[in-house]
């Protein structure tokens, strides 16, 4: 077996903690940065990388009496010292479901938490830049883009929002331009993305989208989760190929896959296979078949690779000592001395401790600009939603008519006439709150989509949370409050005196404005809708 190299004990990422900086310091460091480390990027490589779930629990003490009602969970190992070198070109990492490919995707693009992680990650040898997490591409496996815009909108959402101030107007017309006509998207450019009750784009052409989303950029790195999933055979291909169009215009393409067809196998250039957290292959994808030929195992001439390899390793895991012996077979192998010869020069040549210690400047960032550009989304969002702008106003109007009703025309005297008033004001602002629960649904769907894109860079926390405020909750409740106000106050007979109206509707707007923040501070906090429902009622109640 080959001896492990002995790593300098770092950061797995060889960085500060990102969450230092801001988002958008981060961004503006990437195109400062771009220039120096990514412009001619050849390799990310990755050493002796471990991943243990869980293991930040195990670290902490429970205090004793928690010991009677909770038990400690085991530690789980997802990832078991993986190494490999990913250069330009087509490089897929294989396995069957829950063998880790994710997982290593992840840690490789900087998105996983730090808690039970080993291992060593470098650009062309050098330990990644602060903001590597935002200097590459990276397209998650469930394509999170904004349903009610169209392609080309949410293209030029991109561009507008994450490309430098100095990149003129035109230039990123042009840009968007060109992403649509490399990916092949001219047809459906003008098309709405579509919702769960808008028919808009196919998968593919989503999937595509999504790719153009950080295409806008131009990284040399691209990290896609499982690109083909839920695509048939034809749209799969059309996918495959565009990333390998990519790849030899020199982007580095990573991206995990299961099963592809042979088709779709032909254009990698190098596999990784993965399975039960271990590594078992990697190098050219046309030596995958030579290699496990002479571990004994061979593959019949109408079987695609790809299912013959993951059979194989399935099939070795029911045999004892078998998978054993084949992750040995690839720890004696010429693949893995050379990764641990790669690692022996980079060890010698590079001065780690001068890049480890090198501090983020301080960068102002463009607030205005981000949140010109995301209120003016969100606006949109709001527009192009007929169906949740139209019932919040149908639901004022109606509740409106309803306490109208009940309390029409009160009485005028002392006594019935202030018990009623008082009884129709309570009413009044309860259902008003209570309204407010109409937005939570729309704020669990639109959380999603805020993770991945604060994730990826785009703006700041804050920035998405003032323009949800500002246009769409603040402009929402400001009509319906009007409309409401009008109809509730004259039907129940309340004084007509302009100063009193104007007293009452900001009464009720205040009150719908703090059942609307209420809603908003939980869909921060909760993911799922009906745990948010029920907290949201308890607060209110």
């Amino acid at each position: 077996m080959v001896t492990s190299v002995s790593i300098p004990k770092h950061s797995i990422y060889q960085i500060d903690d990102i969450t230092h900086c801001n988002s958008t310091t981060a961004r503006q460091l990437k195109y400062l940065q771009a220039s120096i480390n990514l412009s001619s990027i050849r390799e990310i490589s990755f050493y002796n990388i471990s991943y243990n779930k869980n293991e930040k629990l195990a670290k902490f003490q429970r205090p004793k009496i928690c010991s009677y009602f909770m038990k400690e969970k085991p530690v789980k190992q997802i990832l078991h010292d993986i190494s490999g070198v990913f250069k330009t070109g087509m490089n897929a990492i294989m396995g069957p479901t829950g063998c880790g490919k994710s997982s290593l995707l992840d840690i490789l693009a900087h998105r996983k938490d730090h808690n039970g992680l080993h291992g060593q990650i470098l650009v062309d040898g050098l330990p990644p830049p602060h903001s590597f997490k935002y200097m590459v591409g990276y397209v998650i496996q469930n394509d999170i883009i904004s349903d009610t815009l169209t392609v080309r909108e949410n293209l030029m959402f991109s561009a507008n929002i994450r490309l430098p101030k100095e990149v003129p107007y035109e230039e990123r017309v042009e840009r968007v331009t060109k992403v649509i006509s490399d990916l092949g998207l001219e047809s459906c450019a003008e098309t709405k993305i579509g919702t769960e009750f808008q028919r808009g784009v196919s998968g593919g052409e989503r999937k595509r989208a999504s790719i153009g989303m950080e295409l806008i950029l131009a990284p040399k790195i691209f990290f896609l989760d499982e690109p083909t999933t839920g695509l048939d055979a034809a749209t799969a291909r059309k996918i495959m190929k565009c990333l390998s169009d990519l790849s030899k215009q020199g982007h580095t393409i990573i991206f995990s896959i299961h099963q592809p067809r042979y088709s779709i196998f032909k254009l990698f250039d190098t596999i990784t296979v993965l399975y039960q957290g271990g590594m078992f292959y990697y190098g050219q994808a046309e030596n995958v078949l030579g290699y496990f030929s002479q571990q004994g195992y061979f593959c019949e001439h109408h079987d695609n690779p790809a299912d013959f390899v993951v059979d194989v390793l399935i099939d070795a895991s029911q045999k004892p000592g078998q998978l054993r012996k084949l992750r040995l077979a690839y720890e004696n192998s010429y693949m893995h001395k050379n990764i641990i010869d790669l690692r022996k020069k980079q060890l010698i040549n590079d001065n780690f401790e001068g890049q480890t210690n090198q501090k983020s400047a301080k960068l102002g960032g463009s607030l205005w600009k981000e949140i010109y550009y995301v209120s003016r989304r969100t606006l949109k969002n709001t527009c192009c939603n007929p169906a949740l702008f139209v019932s919040q106003i149908a639901v004022a109007i109606i509740i409106g008519l309803l306490i109208g009703l009940v309390y029409y025309d009160l009485e005028k005297t002392m006594d019935p006439g202030v018990q009623d008033r008082l009884g129709a004001i309570f009413v009044i602002v309860a259902t008003q709150i209570f309204s407010t629960l109409t937005a939570l649904e729309p704020l669990i769907k639109e959380r999603v989509l805020f993770i991945h894109e604060s994730n990826s860079g785009y703006y700041r926390t804050s920035t998405f949370f003032l323009a949800k405020f500002l246009c769409d909750i603040l402009f929402i409740r400001t009509i319906v409050s009007i409309i409401f106000s009008i109809i509730a106050y004259f039907m129940t007979d309340l004084e007509r005196n302009v100063g009193r109206f104007f007293v009452f509707l900001i009464t009720i707007f205040l009150a719908s404005l703090f059942g609307s923040a209420m809603c908003l501070f939980i869909t921060a906090t909760v993911r799922f809708f009906s745990v948010a429902l029920i907290i949201v009622i308890l607060i209110f109640l």
